[in-house]
């Protein structure tokens, strides 16, 4: 799917999350705990809580100037938001834990960059203005894994 340069560092950092995202989804008894706990905080502590923040004080707020964001994909998106965020907010306090909730984060992140790429992106491509799509990217975090 073509995507707008200037939203590229968002879905350069959703291809990531696609990856972790298929790693619990597939984890097994087999599969550390440990380790998919580590990649689960550094993931968000890196790159997934300032892409939340980019998406929720950057480019939404750049939408509703041109469309309305009284839309329930817009709705589902931000549910969604909350949604990882307690997952993420579980695996960091549990002492606990099993691959379930590492299964069930994997479900929700993989629907969550779907709707994103799929609906919210495309939506905004078509509202904003070009030159302000190049206004909000200078104001985006730059990922850990490439800078982009």
């Amino acid at each position: 799917m073509k995507r707008h340069e200037a939203l590229h560092p968002l879905s350069h950092h959703h291809h990531h999350t696609l990856v972790l995202a298929q790693q619990m989804k597939n984890a097994d008894d087999s599969s550390s705990i440990q380790q998919m706990t580590r990649d689960v905080i550094k993931f968000w502590q890196e790159d997934g809580e300032n892409h939340f923040r980019d998406e929720e004080e950057v480019l939404l707020p750049l939408y509703a100037q041109y469309g309305s964001v009284e839309k329930d994909e817009i709705r589902e998106m931000l549910i969604q938001h909350v949604q990882i965020r307690s997952y993420v907010h579980q695996i960091r306090s549990m002492s606990r834990k099993d691959r379930k909730i590492f299964n069930e984060l994997g479900d929700l992140l993989q629907k969550h960059v779907r709707l994103e790429e799929r609906v919210i992106f495309p939506m905004i491509e078509e509202a904003v203005p070009e030159n302000y799509l190049y206004q909000a990217n200078g104001r985006f975090h730059r990922d850990s894994y490439s800078g982009f």
